[in-house]
């Protein structure tokens, strides 16, 4: 069976961070039969992937996408609109070119279903394609879309609109959370959960002082630079080091700022693969703060968190939104206070690791408890849902 793919975020260029957890999902439905055409927004760095069996890239060029980082696959979308409004006037072009050259794909026929990740832009976009083609419509919010469909629909009139505009769609989400969230705004009880898919469990962590790992982009509604400030706060030797793998706009002032902490921090950059499973494979814990943004926007749930668990490694989380209640079911970490200031946060999180740091056998009872969680997020058990979802939503049978 074969898929258009439609998704702002996707690693067009080699060892990006962007979008990454929906190639491997990708990659890992390959095998059970899929085909997958994945159209999405132009990088502005130059380069190309190498390709690879049963997916097909497609770059949609759109005004400005050459420009000072264009608007998607940098930071995210909505980081870069926050950090840099007048890249607004990007945003019809992207919409248009995405809609322009998925359109065109899809005319020849041959594809059994649009699959659209984030409700905003690609979610609509695919709504719209797949009634006109005569094609079923899979949507997944991933958790940053869910923020600016909770607003839309607070409008007047626009909660009927957007429940019409994705009637005849499909929609997922990864944690119950966050399905919960798109029901409640759209007024449906049908949306879907599904774990999205990892590696499996990675080796046990050498013994002495516990090692911490940070997943993620390095942008502020994320919080890596809140994880050094609580740091700053603890005294040296409680933990080994720390291990800070991504990229993004704070990379400078993390650099900056670790040279002043006593705990020593890492810098890998993008992990992938082999790299990513021995990033983990050497952590006792994930750490996965974030902050509050002006406007209200907080983390939603981060591939991290899957990554970690598939793994079997605890999480170390703020009390708030679907990562919470990831932790808070599983058992599988340690959740600290989430203040909408910074101080606040920062002060939960130092707390909160100086209790892990004084007890190496409480991390190793964490352990044991997220590789038994975990199980849930390893390939191929949660490959299984999406795929019969798939399937159902092409009408075909599993």
């Amino acid at each position: 069976m074969k898929a258009l793919v439609l998704a702002t975020s996707y690693p067009v260029r080699p060892r990006s961070v962007s979008g990454a957890f929906v190639r491997e999902t990708l990659r890992g439905l390959v095998p059970l039969g899929w085909g997958f055409e994945v159209v999405t927004p132009a990088a502005a760095a130059p380069g190309a992937l190498t390709p690879e069996p049963g997916i097909t890239v497609r770059e949609a060029r759109y005004w400005g996408a050459g420009f000072r980082g264009g608007l998607a696959h940098a930071r995210g979308i909505p980081e870069t609109l926050a950090d840099e409004p007048w890249k607004w006037a990007m945003a019809p072009g992207l919409a248009r070119a995405l809609m322009r050259d998925a359109d065109r794909r899809l005319e020849p026929g041959g594809f059994d279903l649009v699959w659209s990740h984030w409700l905003f832009p690609c979610g609509a976009i695919g709504a719209r394609l797949a009634r006109r083609h005569g094609i079923p419509h899979l949507a997944t919010a991933h958790g940053a879309d869910v923020c600016w469909l909770e607003r839309l629909a607070r409008l007047p009139g626009a909660r009927a609109a957007l429940a019409s505009l994705w009637s005849r769609s499909g929609l997922m989400a990864p944690a119950e959370h966050t399905a919960r969230r798109v029901g409640a705004a759209l007024g449906r009880d049908d949306v879907g959960v599904a774990a999205l898919p990892n590696a499996d469990a990675a080796g046990e962590p050498a013994g002495g002082a516990p090692r911490l790992l940070y997943l993620g982009r390095f942008e502020p509604i994320k919080g890596p630079d809140l994880l050094l400030e609580a740091l700053a706060l603890l005294p040296a030797g409680l933990f080994r080091d720390l291990t800070l793998a991504g990229e993004g706009s704070l990379e400078g002032a993390l650099r900056e700022r670790s040279a002043r902490i006593a705990t020593p921090v890492r810098f890998p950059g993008v992990v992938e693969d082999l790299r990513k499973n021995e990033a983990l494979t050497e952590s006792h814990a994930v750490v996965l703060p974030s902050r509050r943004m002006r406007d209200g926007r907080v983390e939603g749930l981060p591939h991290a968190a899957f990554e970690a668990l598939a793994a079997g490694r605890p999480l170390v989380a703020p009390r708030e939104g679907a990562l919470a209640d990831l932790v808070a079911e599983s058992g599988a970490g340690v959740l600290y206070d989430a203040p909408a200031d910074d101080a606040g946060r920062t002060r939960a999180l130092a707390a909160t690791l100086l209790e892990l740091g004084r007890r190496p056998h409480g991390l190793r009872e964490l352990a044991a408890r997220a590789r038994q969680a975990g199980a849930a997020f390893r390939a191929p058990h949660a490959l299984r849902p999406w795929h019969e979802r798939l399937v159902r939503r092409a009408g075909g049978n599993a």
